[in-house]
Order: structure tokens, then sequence, then C-alpha cells
């Protein structure tokens, strides 16, 4: 049994043929004209479900729109493992099918990665992003250190957490996503960072051993437009261990 009830109650799942590709994707059942869009982008091997606490915070604000990756939830299982940039190309033709401009994005984990490049190539696409829990700690590039750390985030995430992930990752494709993993460890941000011209909020957990403090901070310095926010006794999985901080910080910031 995962979330995925207390997601349904505010949104509603669609699909959409991106490249060949069926992708399933969630939006908010009645948004209102003057919503702005924000569209919210998982982590690796996740779903859009990932964001079942979240999601309701922010339905007053924003018309929502959740994604599921290529591979991931309800999308169909790419022939090979895709790259951050081509996620990134595979979004804005998303978006191009489902008729929506310009967008707010809220990325977390891999997701936060994908928000950093699509802002970076795409600038008239994007209001104001949010990037959770990203980038990997520079001190531990290679993948299996960085899936060590991630080990031990889940000895602190509460049983939702443990239970959303371990629901889609048997579901994903377990290859396709270590894969899709050591290319994003790969490619990274930093290079992409200083050319986002949006204003962007680096948000970390305090708790948080995959993405330390100096990790943080480099990025939001990188960032020309950008603020750095800690929640105190976050972990990784912020967007269901702290849902009430995360929201109370993505919309002050988009608000603003």
């Amino acid at each position: 049994m995962t979330d995925d009830s207390k997601l349904r109650r505010v949104v509603v799942r669609k699909t959409a043929t991106v490249g060949g590709l069926r992708i399933s994707y969630r939006e908010e059942r009645d948004p209102r004209p003057e919503q702005e869009p924000l569209l919210l982008i998982h982590g690796l091997g996740m779903s859009s479900a990932a964001f079942a606490e979240l999601a309701p915070r922010l339905t007053e604000d924003f018309h929502i729109l959740a994604i599921d990756l290529p591979g991931c939830g309800h999308s169909q299982t790419p022939p090979r493992a895709y790259g951050v940039p081509e996620m990134v190309d595979g979004i804005i033709a998303w978006l191009d099918q489902i008729g929506v401009d310009r967008v707010n994005l809220l990325g977390h984990s891999l997701g936060g990665q994908i928000v950093v490049r699509l802002a970076a190539r795409y600038p008239e696409r994007v209001r104001k992003a949010v990037v959770v829990s990203c980038p990997p700690d520079p001190a531990a590039p290679r993948a299996w250190q960085a899936a060590l750390r991630l080990a031990s985030d889940a000895l602190m995430e509460p049983t939702q957490v443990i239970r959303q992930a371990t629901f889609d990752y048997l579901r994903s494709t377990p290859r396709l996503m270590w894969q899709t993993w050591k290319k994003a460890l790969r490619t990274g941000v930093e290079d992409a960072a200083h050319s986002v011209n949006a204003p962007t909020l680096v948000v970390r957990g305090t708790w948080d051993p995959v993405v330390t403090g100096p990790g943080a901070r480099e990025l939001s310095n990188l960032i020309p437009n950008s603020g750095l926010v800690e929640i105190e006794r976050g972990t990784h999985g912020l967007p269901l261990q702290s849902p009430e901080k995360l929201a109370a910080a993505a919309v002050k910031f988009l608000k603003s």
C-alpha cells in the first residue's frame, strides 16, 4: 500500500505520447485560471506518487502538474537509459504536447538536476525554480559511493518514504535506473548552473547524507539569482519526510 490515494484526491492521471513513448502524468483536478502552473519532477526510480504529501499543500496557490519520468511510475520504459539532457528535451516536448508554455519547477534529487539543466537550456520556459536535495556530494563522485550514502539515508527515513521508494523501485527497471544514475552522476549540474537565469531556491535537509551542506551552498553560489534554505532534521526524502516545511519554503519563494 502506498500513499497514492492522497494524491488521487487532488489530481487526475493523464497520458500523452512523446517521442513514441507513452508518458503518464498527473494534473490538478480543478485548477483556477489565475493559478500559475507548477511542475513537480521526482527523483531516480521514484514516481509522481512521491509528491503525495507535498502536492495537496501546493494546490491552493498553483496549478499542479507531476510527471512520471520514462521508465518510472506508469510511464512507458524507454529502450535504453536516458541521460539528463535527453529527459530535459523530453519534458519540453511533453509540455508542448499538453499546451503548457511557461512553468514554475520543483525537482527532487535527480529531478533537481533536470530542473537546473532545463532552466539553463530553456530559460524562456521557466518562471522560477526550486531545487530540492541536489546535487550529489562532489566528494562521492562514483555511483557506488553515492549509493552507500543513499543507503545510510534510508536508515533515517520515515516509513512512508521507504514504502513508496520500495514500491516505485520494484515497478521501475532497476538495471535501467542504475544506468540512468551513472549518467546523471557523470553529467552533474555545475556547468549548467551558471546559465540559469530564473530565480532559484536550493533546498536541503540538514540530516541529508547524500547532499551535504557544502554541496548545496556550492550549487546556490553557482546559480546567479538563487538562495538556500536548509530544513532542520530534513532527510534526502524531503517531499515525503518534511512536506509541510518544504511546501512553506517553496510557496514563500514562488509567490514572492
